[in-house]
């Protein structure tokens, strides 16, 4: 929460009134759908309130490099739209994109995640002066782009780059036409102004790159077995940990951050064919919200999980992702 957050404060969501008879006649839908959602799936505070942090920050970084293009007057003019600029495209719904939410929750999910576990960029900051010339280029790289993105607290944040190619389209433009609202005579110098930064945008510097850039440096160098598991896991490295056991499992890194996430992590355990010790270290770095009775219970499904139903997850999870999700989609539908 903001209180506990100060950095976040000025950057989340203002506070509501709970008696709210100016809310507006959609308040009973909106009610509805917040009602009935699951509690399990539901946002915390802390989560809301960094992801809030995060989508502004995204949307001042995109209005500031739009504005330091524009010609110094048109600039001036446009700076005073500035303040505003986050609340107005929140609620015009022009941020309402699921890669965009499935970034910033990512970047939640892994504060959560190392934050519970006793976080130490120790084998990292080891693997920078490596005698393998590919693993320590990867690792400086990393370790370049994690400090880009904290904060002076540790927390990590999203940069431009870190948006997928269509959202960082949709983001940009978006913001250009909010700025557009100046008037007819600054849409050209804003259309170029947003040419030039989409122009400069590389998903191959996302954070999730560089992390899967190192992972296959490890694995090429034959460093990718159960002790380099165990000891990411020591250091409270999810990121990194789980890019290992995707290069293992042979899936998406995507995929095997949802599995990891979502309450199969024994499923990508045994995928990447971790043995009982790699999966047990995994859960006590990782699972220390659970309680140890959990974590028992935990590695009870580690034990259960039989070989035809690890292949059958993993021929699933090497098809095309559009088809499984049209199946997925089709498969609520039916139901």
């Amino acid at each position: 929460m903001p209180v506990e957050w100060p950095l976040a404060a000025s950057a989340a969501d203002r506070p509501v009134d709970p008696a709210r008879p100016r809310a507006g006649l959609d308040r009973l839908p909106v009610a509805m759908a917040d009602f009935f959602l699951n509690e399990s799936s539901r946002l915390t505070d802390e989560e809301r309130a960094l992801m809030a942090a995060m989508l502004r920050g995204l949307v001042a970084d995109i209005a500031d490099e739009l504005i330091a293009a524009l010609p110094p007057l048109l600039g001036a003019k446009a700076e005073r739209l500035r303040d505003g600029l986050y609340r107005r495209l929140r609620d015009a719904g022009l941020l309402t994109r699921e890669g965009v939410v499935a970034l910033l929750l990512r970047r939640a999910d892994e504060q959560q995640l190392s934050g519970h576990a006793n976080r130490s960029d120790d084998t990292l900051a080891a693997f920078v002066a490596d005698q393998d010339a590919s693993v320590a280029e990867a690792a400086m790289a990393l370790t370049l782009a994690r400090g880009r993105r904290r904060d002076k607290f540790g927390r990590l944040g999203a940069e431009f780059d870190d948006l997928a190619a269509e959202d960082a389209v949709a983001l940009v433009n978006a913001v250009t036409a909010a700025l557009g609202q100046l008037g007819e005579d600054v849409d050209q110098s804003l259309g170029t102004a947003a040419q030039l930064l989409l122009a400069r945008h590389d998903e191959g510097r996302r954070l999730e790159a560089h992390v899967a850039l190192l992972a296959r440096a490890l694995e090429a160098s034959n460093r990718a077995g159960d002790d380099m598991i165990r000891q990411l896991a020591h250091d409270g490295d999810p990121a990194l940990l789980v890019a290992l056991l995707a290069r293992r499992a042979g899936v998406d890194q995507a995929d095997a951050w949802r599995l990891f996430t979502g309450g199969e992590a024994m499923m990508l355990a045994r995928l990447a064919a971790c043995e009982r010790a790699a999966a047990a270290q995994i859960l006590a770095a990782f699972e220390p919200m659970s309680g140890s009775s959990a974590a028992e219970r935990f590695i009870d499904r580690f034990d259960a999980i039989d070989e035809n139903s690890v292949e059958q997850r993993r021929r699933w999870l090497r098809l095309d992702p559009h088809y499984r999700h049209a199946r997925e989609a089709l498969d609520r539908g039916d139901g």
